[in-house]
């Protein structure tokens, strides 16, 4: 069983974290290089841990961890899965990320910046 990983700075973010998962796990307390992922994946998408790896980011981590729930949210998870749905949030899901600061919970300190030079 996996585990959802979190900018634990955004307040969002920790807010959905702990909704989605029971021990979700802080980006910062992981070492990165060890689990494959860049500082700019990890600033800008939630994952999923599973055996010392992050196995998915972004939409996908979020429906691995709506998978690892009981209930609707199981479904929720799966539906995430389906081809065209897959699609729309792999679309939808970047656009939360880079306005998370303007959700609920969010402060400044969720404000993703954009690479250097870009």
């Amino acid at each position: 069983m996996g585990h959802l990983v979190y900018d634990a700075d955004c307040g969002f973010c920790t807010a959905s974290a702990y909704w989605l998962d029971e021990k979700p796990v802080a980006w910062h307390t992981l070492d990165l290089d060890a689990v494959q992922v860049t500082r700019a994946e990890a600033d800008a998408n939630a994952g999923w841990l599973e055996d010392g790896k992050i196995t998915h980011l972004g939409a996908p981590a979020i429906a691995q961890a709506l998978r690892a729930k009981r209930g609707s949210a199981r479904l929720l998870g799966w539906a995430l899965t389906i081809p065209g749905i897959r699609r729309a949030a792999a679309g939808v899901y970047p656009r939360i990320a880079a306005n998370r600061h303007r959700m609920p919970g969010g402060t400044a300190a969720c404000k993703i910046e954009p690479p250097k030079g870009a």
